[in-house]
């Protein structure tokens, strides 16, 4: 007797193992912003699917929380955050950038409507999303462009786009840096636009993909299929405004056709970056030369790039196969 029940529990054990489903691939975000874009048409428009992966997209706010989450192996794509990136892998985490959607900073300095320049932020209170990331960088260039330094200004984390707008237009903070759809509500809202960082004409990765060498390693075609699909999203929203623009308001909440229109003209058409998302080594060593310490100073861009998945699908020709 004893043998037939052993048996029917190992034929149990089977059957569920059989039927059971593969969790699915988590991709984490860093923003509520249009800069997501491409992420997120890939994701609507099936095209993850259509390469056998079953992914699911995870908001993470601010990238230093999300670079925590892929060390931790709970995310092993990451789409937005740059500056952490580099910074985990100056710290000797195996972080790499895989492709890259903006090579400009696009963002800009919104004020309270009382506060028409710069200067008049001395002593103010100036919020990012996260210290040292993209949002403070922007500020940090910001800063020198007016000839102020930091310390004039006090600096406030708000965790996301959505808290800062909220903070600036209750009275909360006196400027924060937003990125579309974000800066075009604050205008909206009588807030005043004291820089657009992206004209500073700064060559910086603002859209990244990453994920880990050891992934890439152990998964080689998962990552392939992967690119496959995220390069589809990125095409279809370069070539399809009306589909891009369903899913922009989905992901931003964004209702309103005219902001909806300046995002996808923002992200779809004037920085929608190259043909090919490469990494460009130009972009980090801009990184590189703001960063502190003996370790940047003595890296090369090269080390936290690798282009390696985009230059095997640009071979096998699958670039000049999604032109037609």
């Amino acid at each position: 007797m004893l043998p037939l029940v052993y048996g029917l529990v190992v034929l149990s054990i089977i059957a569920c193992v059989g039927t059971s489903k593969a969790a699915p691939m988590r991709v984490a975000y860093s923003a509520i912003s249009g800069a997501m874009s491409s992420l997120w048409v890939a994701q609507e428009g099936g095209y993850f699917k259509r390469e056998g992966l079953d992914t699911e997209l995870l908001y993470i706010g601010g990238g230093s929380l999300l670079i925590q989450a892929m060390l931790g192996g709970d995310v092993p794509f990451a789409y937005g955050p740059s500056v952490p990136v580099i910074n985990a892998s100056l710290r000797g985490s195996d972080l790499v950038l895989i492709g890259n959607t903006g090579n400009s900073l696009v963002f800009s300095v919104m004020s309270r409507p009382e506060i028409k320049q710069p200067a008049q932020l001395k002593g103010r209170k100036v919020g990012v999303t996260r210290l040292g990331g993209s949002t403070d960088w922007a500020l940090d260039a910001a800063l020198k462009q007016w000839g102020l330094e930091r310390s004039q200004i006090t600096v406030i984390q708000t965790g996301g786009m959505p808290e800062g707008l909220a903070a600036l237009t209750a009275g909360a903070l006196d400027a924060v840096i937003l990125s579309p759809p974000s800066n075009f509500r604050a205008a909206k809202a009588g807030m005043h636009e004291l820089e657009d960082i992206g004209q500073l004409k700064i060559v910086f990765p603002n859209t990244p993909l990453s994920t880990t060498r050891s992934f890439i390693r152990a998964n080689r075609d998962s990552a392939l299929r992967f690119m496959r699909g995220f390069t589809q999203g990125l095409q279809r929203l370069r070539g399809d405004k009306e589909f891009s623009i369903k899913v922009l308001s989905k992901y931003t909440k964004v209702t309103d056709v005219e902001t909806l229109s300046q995002l996808h003209q923002t992200y779809g058409v004037r920085y929608s970056g190259d043909r090919i998302p490469f990494v460009r080594q130009e972009s980090i060593d801009e990184i590189l030369k703001r960063t502190p310490g003996k370790e940047a100073r003595d890296a090369k861009a090269g080390d936290f790039i690798d282009n390696g998945l985009l230059q095997e699908l640009d071979k096998s020709g699958w670039f000049k196969s999604q032109a037609k």
